[in-house]
């Protein structure tokens, strides 16, 4: 897997109690990338709520926040029309 960070649209970032930064936000291109994912499957991905997401200013975001406190409280499964976004 490439280094997600090269290409990475970070929005804001907080640091955890291990002092790794953290990203709330990132392009739906960075996600596919990080995923393993065709840019394709993840703009689907997003289309149809499977994953969480946000729009800024013109762009939809993934929204890594809440993805990732889904998955820490015990989300396995993640399918269409889980998450709406504006």
């Amino acid at each position: 897997m490439s280094n997600p960070g090269d290409q990475q649209s970070s929005v804001s970032g907080e640091d955890d109690s291990l002092g790794n930064s953290t990203i709330d936000l990132c392009s739906v291109g960075t996600f596919a990338e990080m995923s393993g994912v065709s840019v394709e499957e993840a703009i689907d991905w997003v289309d149809n709520g499977t994953v969480p997401s946000m729009r800024l200013a013109d762009f939809r975001m993934v929204n890594l926040a809440r993805l990732r406190a889904d998955l820490l409280k015990g989300k396995t499964e993640f399918k269409a029309g889980d998450y709406s976004h504006a």
